[in-house]
């Protein structure tokens, strides 16, 4: 039986080869998307909590432990952060520090300066000058006591090694202490989030109601001298997450919800101790990401999937066909229809177990290139694709799927009364589904998955709850876009009829023997060339939605950074006391403009709340970033401010209301329109408005969609931008106080943000996180390894398409002529030229070629446009805000039609030159 199967597969190797490609291809590309789910997922986690997220993800106790019992407490806050790091390697730094002492210089009645004093984790701080203070004075109780200053602190109090003792006087209890300075440190990594333990963030020197330095670094020992108040001890315990995978999450987050409580129990620690851990969130928003990701590559995984199988069956089909007569014979000898399955099965075995076995070995080098490639190539994310037994049972389950798909025609042609399919002088029109109406079920469908995915207000995204209130990949959502796109696809097989009669009345017209025939043989059997046609279209529409998706996903991120800045640069708070604010922030460097912003609340009916935006539009106008269906700054300043008005005598005259420009959201929110007046809240009564223009959004002003857990899209009433200083005008017109600036939005010079930035987080007035920067926000989104990693597998899985269909094109246009090969020996034999059967050959296969492109075009533009508003979104599975503008590259276009025509081009070239004996053919019809 062995040597009858390779016999048989001897005999049909090239359409075997053709499925063996097909084959391995289609296990390979799911293998590696396998691996690379498994092992983006792991290495993103690692990455967001060592990096972004490390601070949050610590563990931070503060305790007051009496002097003698330092050590004993620290044994407990060790155990206890292992537990609440289920057991990981764990790191404790700790910092304790002395009450507040004044430094020396304020005169009587003045506000002195505040520095405390403190032990340091060494490990995070460089020594620039001098010396580290020592221990030998803690032992002297009247010596003065050694420190380490800050850098920025000695540069602004001039104070460095050797420099005169200083008197710090205790805040509480008026003591004074001597100190000394021998050196000045500066922090490793102000990143670092062991300085969550400073209050001053490791910057040095802070400015609020008082202003403080510090703090000064002294030997532990100096602490527990009694002349030395105390204000307790804070441990920093962070964990080592590089054995962490996607799997430990739900431990994880288990254990982090219960350890700080326990430890905060332990009496070991003193009274009131606290111990706190945002992991669980981190974990909580890092899962949300991961199943957005999933459920992106699941997405293309499906219509792969999907494509493959039909390939598959496409070419098992014909290799089927191409064995009627032999299966025919067989069975007339007696061999059972068992028996044919079987000898399918074998060979589909063959084909099934090289896949199944070099499809794991191949994912890890496929997937370390998909992990060089776009996005994911800036993160510098390592990903580990050694196969797992997940990879090999995705090898495993894929394989088996395939060789099921080669055995489906021999399966389906043995359980009736046909043994092999019958030629027929003219084929029907439509197969029978499609005369039944499948087609139309299909789109019927599809259609209500869509509209199911669209109307969806729960704001979960891609995800969704189960009866246990777990959340998963929402399995409609995944399968939407692959019943859109098999919907669409099957729907053209309606459009070879017609467009085929199209063809041959065109050629009829016309006085070439090629085009007639070729026309005539489309409009007499215009199914014949099906199968490619579906392929080619699937290929094509596949490739146009992982385009648009891909590149709409990059647009979405910048337009989120647009939205969320509103400016290049933009600061969201500070100490700068107001009448200097205006100098401040127009002369820090670089900045060409700044302008002063206000913004509260405004409540609204059905509990939910607008944003109210006060802004100098006229100085806002030019950095303002905007996106181009809400117009542009001047666009929406000039809807604002009066012509002609300068902007410090702008003032809305007389008893007419201020100007206001509205998002669509807050018209549906307040029952609205534009030109109606309404209040709103502003200083201690209310400003009357009039609504002069609706846009979709105004920046940094509400949600405009949904949250994780929909809150966001039941309570966002939208925003109304006003002109700040026609506000303020208003307000001193009626004897009421001037709103003063909350933030300020401000316009660097081309190039110049980064400086801006850095001059405004050196400020002691300014904390580092109150600056947002539009680039900073950009780069965050964009190189978040779960969002750009399934963006790196999408260009993949279209050239994986674009080669199955090929496979599939170049066997049925094989197959097709060696059926037909007999009618064309009949026309040599004739006296047609044989430059004339390639022109025929060229005509039938250009002409579906051309209309497979034409339709997949058209298909895949329409599905780009419907599908991908609802599959790109945040890492916390919402809507992006503002919502996602569809974005279709005219060149990528181009180059993907090119790349999916190329093949079946030279395909069809090839098999037009191809020289053929007539006579052959003609003697083995005859022998028939």
């Amino acid at each position: 039986m062995t040597g009858f199967v390779l016999l048989r597969v001897r005999a049909h190797r090239l359409l075997l080869a053709a499925a063996l490609l097909a084959v391995l291809l289609t296990t390979a590309i799911l293998t590696t998307l396998a691996a690379f789910s498994g092992a983006i997922g792991d290495a993103a986690l690692r990455h967001t909590l060592r990096t972004r997220s490390a601070a949050p993800a610590a563990l931070v106790v503060r305790t007051q432990v009496p002097a003698g019992e330092q050590e004993a407490a620290r044994r407990v806050v060790r155990e206890g952060a292992r537990r609440t790091f289920d057991g990981l390697p764990v790191r404790l730094r700790s910092l304790a520090r002395s009450g507040t002492y004044a430094l020396p210089g304020a005169a009587r009645g003045d506000r002195p300066d505040l520095t405390r004093l403190a032990a340091l984790d060494r490990s995070g701080i460089r020594l620039t000058e001098g010396s580290w203070p020592g221990g030998a004075s803690a032992g002297d109780a009247k010596g003065p006591i050694e420190v380490a200053v800050p850098e920025t602190a000695a540069a602004k109090l001039r104070l460095g090694p050797g420099a005169r003792p200083l008197t710090l006087t205790d805040r509480l209890t008026g003591h004074d202490v001597t100190v000394r300075v021998t050196g000045v440190y500066r922090p490793a990594d102000t990143g670092d989030p062991y300085w969550q333990l400073d209050e001053l963030g490791g910057r040095g020197l802070r400015k609020g109601d008082f202003m403080t330095y510090g703090p000064l670094l002294v030997d532990p020992a100096a602490l527990t001298r009694s002349r030395v108040s105390a204000d307790g001890t804070q441990w920093l315990a962070t964990a080592d997450f590089g054995t962490v995978t996607t799997e430990r999450v739900g431990a994880l987050r288990e254990a982090a919800r219960k350890g700080p409580a326990a430890l905060a129990k332990k009496s070991a620690l003193g009274g009131n101790p606290s111990a706190a851990t945002a992991l669980p969130d981190v974990l909580d928003r890092a899962e949300r990401a991961l199943l957005v990701s999933r459920s992106t590559l699941l997405i293309v995984a499906l219509q792969l999937i999907m494509l493959a199988g039909y390939a598959l069956l496409l070419v098992a089909r014909l290799l089927f066909a191409e064995r009627g007569g032999e299966t025919e014979l067989l069975l007339a000898r007696g061999a059972a229809r068992g028996r044919v399955v079987w000898f399918a099965a074998v060979e589909a075995l063959l084909l099934a177990l090289p896949a199944a076995v070099l499809a794991p070995l191949l994912a890890g080098p496929l997937t370390g290139l998909l992990a060089g490639q776009g996005a994911l190539a800036r993160t510098g994310l390592r990903l580990d694709g050694a196969a797992g037994t997940t990879v090999w049972a995705a090898a495993a389950i894929t394989a088996s799927g395939c060789a099921l798909a080669v055995v489906a025609p021999a399966l389906s042609a043995t359980s009736g009364r046909r043994s092999a399919p019958r030629r027929s002088v003219r084929a029907s029109a439509l197969p029978a589904p499609l005369r039944a109406g499948a087609d139309v079920g299909l789109l019927v469908i599809a259609a209500v998955a869509y509209w199911q995915v669209n109307s969806r207000t729960s704001g979960a995204g891609a995800l969704t709850d189960d009866r246990s209130g777990r959340l998963g990949v929402d399995p409609l959502l995944v399968a939407a876009p692959a019943l859109a796109l098999l919907a669409g696809t099957v729907v053209t097989l309606r459009l070879l009829p017609p467009a085929a009669r199209v063809a041959e009345r065109y050629a009829a017209k016309g006085r070439g023997l090629s085009g007639a025939l070729a026309g005539w043989q489309l409009s007499r059997r215009p199914l014949r060339g099906a199968g490619p046609v579906l392929l080619l279209v699937l290929a094509v529409a596949m490739g146009m939605l992982a385009i648009g998706q891909g590149a709409s996903w990059d647009r979405s991120q910048e337009d989120q950074a647009d939205f969320r800045a509103g400016a290049p640069v933009r600061v969201l708070g500070s100490r700068v006391p107001d009448g200097e604010q205006a100098r401040v922030f127009a002369t820090l460097p670089g900045v060409r403009g700044a302008a002063p912003a206000v913004r509260f609340p405004m409540d609204l009916s059905d509990d939910r709340q607008a944003t109210v935006l006060a802004l100098d539009l006229a100085r806002a106008a030019p950095g303002m970033l905007t996106r181009e269906d809400s117009g542009s700054g001047e666009e929406i300043a000039g809807a604002l401010v009066p012509e002609g008005r300068e902007p410090e005598g702008r003032a809305s005259g007389g008893s007419s209301p201020v100007r206001a420009v509205v998002t669509d959201a807050f018209l549906r929110a307040s029952g609205a329109r534009v030109g109606a007046r309404l209040d709103v809240p502003a200083g201690s009564g209310e400003l009357p408005v009039r609504i002069v223009k609706a846009v979709r959004q105004v920046p940094t002003a509400g949600t405009g969609g949904s949250g994780p857990d929909g809150d966001a899209a039941a309570t966002d009433g939208g925003a109304v931008l006003l002109d700040l200083p026609a506000v303020n005008a208003r307000l001193t017109r009626a004897g009421e106080k001037p709103l003063a600036p909350t933030e300020w939005w401000l316009t660097p010079r081309p190039g110049a943000a980064d400086r801006t930035a850095a001059a405004l987080r050196a400020r002691p007035d300014i904390d580092p996180e109150q600056v947002l920067v539009r680039e900073e926000i950009a780069d965050e989104l964009r190189d978040d390894p779960l969002g750009a990693g399934p963006q790196s597998a999408l260009l993949a899985v279209a050239a994986a398409a674009a080669a199955l269909a090929a496979v599939g094109f170049a066997v049925s246009a094989a197959a097709s002529l060696r059926e037909r090969s007999a009618e064309f020996a009949v026309l040599r034999a004739l006296g047609a030229p044989r430059r004339r059967l390639a022109r025929l050959i060229a005509a039938e296969q250009g002409f579906l070629l051309g209309l497979a492109l034409l339709v997949g075009l058209g298909l895949g533009a329409v599905l780009t446009r419907a599908v991908v508003p609802l599959i790109v979104l945040t890492g916390d599975a919402a809507q992006p805000v503002p919502p996602v503008l569809v974005e279709l590259p005219l060149s990528h276009v181009a180059a993907l039609l090119t790349g999916v025509a190329a093949v079946p081009l030279l395909i069809v070239a090839a098999l037009a030159l191809r020289r053929g004996d007539p006579t052959v053919s003609l003697r083995h019809e005859g022998g028939n």
